[in-house]
């Protein structure tokens, strides 16, 4: 993958996730803007070359896989093949470029995967152990942000990196800038946690040190949603029990959500709700 592809790839996957939505008889997301896109493909460029990896027909791009390798920890930031070449073998061939990257020290590894019972197939039997996901939507009801959260900064990153090592063994370090240059608010509960949160309320990552602290950054995360707009909180496994008394309070509905596939050793990965571009 070069830079001048990357406005190509945001386009190829909100085609493929929308053809998803309608192949799992789902309404589809709202469409993302490519402003957003483009910061996490230039940054993943930038910082995992050796990651990321496009197919092209017809000098088009109709399949991508970008992974990403942080001291060991290996994650899949997006695999997705245009719907008119599914199912010939072009994503396992990505997927195994991807899994090349980093290979030589990893310790770890995470795939966010959705619901399609392909892609479920192909991280099955690469070796990925699946955790099964709920999802929670709706427009949040009767919710306040509580007193232990503040607005963060730049001077809340040591505090990031020290929780994200407990959760996951390994700090995002400049992944959360990028998250941050996207749109994303910082929020954090003083020692004990943060969540990075879109401008839409959306929690774009969420990690602590105690059950406690992380269910009032997802109650703050869901108090920052625009009166009467919809959002979702994607990956609650069986490990983040703690996040379905703040869904549940704001009357969001649970859903099936797809799966958290790991392989190797991750650290506790809770309480955590990963990020969908940099795990």
């Amino acid at each position: 993958m070069r830079p001048g592809d990357a406005l190509a790839v945001h386009d190829l996957a909100e085609r493929t996730f929308a053809d998803l939505s309608v192949r799992m008889h789902e309404p589809p997301a709202p469409p993302r803007p490519p402003e957003t896109a483009l910061v996490r493909f230039n940054h993943l460029l930038e910082r995992d070359p050796g990651g990321s990896w496009v197919a092209e027909a017809g000098g088009a791009v109709v399949g991508a896989a970008v992974a990403i390798d942080r001291d060991g920890l290996w994650g899949l930031s997006l695999l997705v093949a245009d719907p008119r070449h599914q199912s010939a073998g072009m994503g396992r061939a990505l997927l195994a470029r991807a899994l090349e990257h980093g290979d030589g020290g990893r310790r770890g590894a995470v795939i966010l995967a959705s619901s399609d019972p392909r892609a479920l197939r192909v991280y099955a039997r690469a070796g990925f152990t699946p955790h099964p996901c709920l999802s929670a939507h709706g427009r949040p009801t009767g919710v306040a942000a509580p007193p232990t959260v503040r607005e963060g900064g730049a001077p809340d990153l040591a505090l990031a990196e020290r929780v994200d090592r407990a959760v996951r063994g390994v700090p995002h370090g400049a992944d959360l800038d990028a998250l941050r240059r996207a749109g994303a608010r910082l929020l954090v509960v003083e020692d004990r946690g943060y969540a990075a949160v879109g401008t839409d309320g959306g929690v774009r990552l969420l990690a602590a040190l105690d059950d406690e602290a992380a269910a009032d950054l997802l109650r703050a995360a869901l108090a920052a949603v625009p009166p009467g707009d919809e959002t979702r909180v994607d990956w609650l496994t069986s490990a983040q029990g703690w996040a379905l008394a703040p869904v549940l309070d704001a009357r969001l509905e649970l859903r099936g959500g797809g799966a958290v596939f790991v392989r190797g050793d991750v650290g506790p990965f809770r309480p955590y709700l990963p990020s969908g571009a940099y795990l």
